[in-house]
């Protein structure tokens, strides 16, 4: 057998065909660069096997409007469930919010739409465009940078040797990439797990979400179909309790916390578990290497911040490479990584910061906390403006 090895050479070269890989794959593509997109494993690409256990994702405005630049949103929208309004209250205490579509003057304050909807339709755009090419499954086992170029070596179907002015890393928290480049980061850990399932309620949600803040974290309800995705923070080994729990028993405990707003907790679905965490990276670039996504910002489920703030910073960098490429440069030059981590800074830093808030000040059961909270939200409900900037933030429309 023989032991050569296929070159390809490309613009930009992809690691991970996850939701962020492909959204800047197609981004670029569509801005007339060549791509080669690696992923590790082929996707499922049934989009239409509906099961109650469908693992969901919040599209924010800002996100949608991409979405929708890409051609994507049409597709994906058939199934996806409006947030019209968003209630917020401190469990035990006085206070609330209620974000209103109709008093905030838009069409829904977000979407909640199906994780494996939105890969199949990204997958299916990827395989139709002539400037993208997708090797999967595909490891990555070596790479190094030269002057003009970083070469990737590859296994698909036998080594191959890959050239490119630019590599994106987008693979994942545990990113391969970061760990070689030995990029500096911090991690911090709340000591506390997510219990993440699919709950069904006595009454409809009527595109009604919920964050609910207690003393062990948000609970939180995100209207979809006919049904409520459940996201419930708790220390470790509370969530251990609640995983060893009946489904009777679940339910009755997840009521207790939440309250009577919805009636009963009627049917619920499989429940997983994910580690509460935080992920930075401080230097987000190498000559011709960039980190994106997780691999770059990690963030807890809790805010439903993490995919949005990826496609803001896909955005960024995508519309600094078309600006680049049309001029002729170096698509891998560091001064334009640079620039696209300083005007990425601000909103990654402010993410970050919304998250720890959820995490950390609400879990302070002390009180003149609890009413210095309390009169926060009566404030925040009073006064329409304040509301707007909240929305604005968790809308991704700041940036």
């Amino acid at each position: 057998m023989s032991n050569k090895q296929t070159e390809l050479s490309t613009d930009v070269v992809i690691v991970g065909g996850g939701l962020v890989g492909m959204a800047t794959a197609l981004k670029l593509a569509e801005n007339g660069m060549s791509v080669i997109m690696l992923e590790a494993k082929l996707p499922d690409l049934n989009m239409h096997h509906d099961s109650y256990d469908s693992r969901t994702l919040v599209v924010n405005p800002a996100s949608k409007a991409f979405w929708q630049q890409l051609g994507i949103w049409k597709k994906v929208e058939t199934t996806a469930t409006a947030i019209n309004q968003v209630h917020v209250s401190n469990q035990g205490q006085f206070g609330n919010v209620l974000f209103d579509h109709n008093e905030l003057e838009v069409m829904a304050l977000g979407h909640v739409i199906e994780a494996h909807v939105l890969g199949a339709v990204l997958w299916e755009q990827l395989k139709q465009n002539a400037n993208i090419k997708v090797l999967a499954p595909a490891t990555m086992l070596d790479f190094s940078v030269a002057e003009l170029n970083v070469d990737v070596l590859i296994e698909s179907q036998g080594k191959q040797r890959l050239k490119a002015q630019l590599m994106v890393a987008a693979d994942g928290a545990q990113s391969a990439i970061r760990t070689k480049l030995d990029l500096p980061f911090t991690t911090k850990s709340y000591d506390k797990s997510a219990v993440i399932c699919n709950i069904s309620t006595e009454q409809a949600h009527q595109n009604k979400a919920y964050e609910r803040l207690t003393k062990s974290g948000p609970f939180a309800l995100l209207p979809f179909k006919d049904r409520y995705g459940l996201v419930w923070s708790n220390s470790n080994e509370r969530t251990d309790e609640l995983m060893a729990m009946s489904e009777h028993e679940f339910m009755a405990q997840a009521k207790q916390a939440f309250g009577c707003r919805q009636g009963l907790f009627t049917q619920m679905g499989q429940r997983h578990r994910y580690p509460l965490f935080k992920i930075q990276v401080e230097k987000q670039f190498q000559p011709r290497i960039v980190l994106m996504g997780n691999a770059a910002h990690t963030v807890s489920p809790v805010s439903a911040q993490g995919l949005n703030l990826a496609i803001r910073g896909v955005k960024r960098l995508c519309k600094l490479l078309q600006d680049q490429f049309n001029q002729g440069g170096d698509l891998g030059s560091e001064a334009l990584l640079s620039t696209y981590q300083t005007c990425s800074q601000a909103d990654q830093d402010q993410i970050m910061a919304y998250t720890d808030d959820l995490m950390t000040w609400f879990k302070i059961d002390e009180p003149i906390i609890n009413t210095i909270r309390s009169l926060s939200l009566v404030a925040i409900d009073s006064q329409i403006g304040l509301k707007k900037k909240l929305f604005s933030l968790a809308g991704g429309l700041n940036h």
